[in-house]
């Protein structure tokens, strides 16, 4: 019963990345797990940009933080994910409020994406601190569209290549909060108060 179990257990967002290329076979199945994500009415909002040419790579390299520009640019794939947000549905709930259901959607499809690339052997990284604007260019992009993550993504490579506090990170442990402080049943309890950042600060 626990045979997917393993994939999502041993998912990690490593930094260093041999150079040998993601096959086009491998790449496909990554587009394909993201395209099986559900999304509410089935609208798809999940759109993959590659940055296949070195200038677009270079640009998109440029456009990411400097924390995660200088070992992304090791990453034999990069792409990013965006969105139209017209494409998706607004819910409004009994109280008026609205709800925008695109980041919601997309994060289903990374997810489903990380899954399959850790299956294949794949390390896939999603960042987040990125000149979205600047993406938005990179690809040539309408202005309303959203960029959510980008993605850097290859086989894993030696540790000993990063820097040594990247280096670090690649080797610890991962750790999860325990399910009390996960999972309530019938009612929040103040054990879902307590963050990952509190047990470090608790246990350092």
């Amino acid at each position: 019963m626990d045979e997917l179990l393993p994939a999502i257990r041993d998912r990690r967002a490593s930094r260093a990345f041999r150079p040998e290329p993601v096959p086009a076979a491998a790449r496909d199945l990554l587009w394909e797990a993201a395209a099986r994500a559900p999304s509410h009415g089935n609208t798809q909002p999940t759109r993959i940009l590659v940055a296949e040419s070195e200038a677009v790579r270079e640009r998109l390299i440029a456009a990411l933080n400097e924390g995660n520009r200088h070992w992304a640019r090791h990453a034999p794939l990069l792409f990013a994910l965006a969105a139209n947000p017209s494409h998706d549905i607004v819910i409004e709930g009994t109280d008026g409020s609205r709800r925008e259901l695109y980041p919601l959607h997309v994060g289903i499809a990374l997810g489903n994406l990380m899954v399959q690339a850790t299956a294949l052997g794949l390390v896939a990284h999603p960042m987040a601190a990125f000149d979205e604007a600047a993406v938005r260019e990179v690809f040539g992009c309408p202005g309303q569209v959203r960029i959510l993550a980008v993605v850097a993504c290859g086989y894993p490579g030696d540790p000993a290549t990063l820097p040594a506090d990247l280096a670090a990170k690649e080797t610890a442990p991962q750790r999860r909060l325990p399910l009390q402080h996960r999972v309530a049943v019938d009612r929040w309890v103040p054990d879902l108060e307590v963050s990952p950042r509190d047990l470090r600060r608790k246990d350092g």
